[in-house]
């Protein structure tokens, strides 16, 4: 967590542009706040800074290139889906079946449930209507479904797994 905290100072002091140790010290306190504040969301234990100053990641820069991917992948997908809405939308003839469909899910954390969701929902086209009770199935509206099985197949195969990279 020490490494997440320094890359969140990092990210303010390029963002506020000024590089002293005021701004280095700032951008700490801020990043500590930050995970504090999320800390629930990641793990299932009360917050405690004994426990933070012990928690390691296997490797910070792995971690840091997989989020970098995930992000990537992210705006790729965006911008795929609208093109893909584009298309449809101004084609002369409008065929579109839409519908609900159910993803079962591997992941289990709020935080991984979330990221997922949010990653759908953020594709035009489609929307994130609900978690099972269970929480292990989601369920997602489809502005044109095709083929059931093969949306699970891809929502699984490319968002599910770029989010269990990240997040249990």
């Amino acid at each position: 967590m020490i490494w997440l905290n320094l890359l969140l100072a990092l990210t303010w002091v390029m963002i506020t542009g000024a590089s002293g140790i005021v701004d280095w010290i700032i951008g700490l306190v801020f990043g500590f706040v930050i995970l504090w504040l999320s800390w629930r969301s990641f793990f299932d234990e009360p917050f405690t800074l004994r426990r933070y100053l012990q928690l390691r990641t296997r490797n910070p820069l792995l971690t840091i290139w997989r989020w970098l991917r995930f992000i990537g992948f992210g705006f790729v997908e965006i911008v795929k889906s609208n093109i893909a809405m584009a298309r449809a939308v101004l084609a002369p003839k409008l065929q579109i079946k839409p519908g609900i469909v159910a993803i079962p899910l591997d992941v289990q954390s709020d935080a991984g449930i979330t990221t997922l969701a949010n990653l759908i929902t953020l594709t035009p086209g489609t929307v994130t209507l609900d978690v099972s009770s269970d929480r292990k199935t989601l369920y997602i509206h489809t502005f044109s479904v095709g083929d059931p099985e093969q949306l699970r197949r891809r929502t699984k195969a490319e968002f599910e797994r770029r989010v269990l990279e990240l997040l249990p």
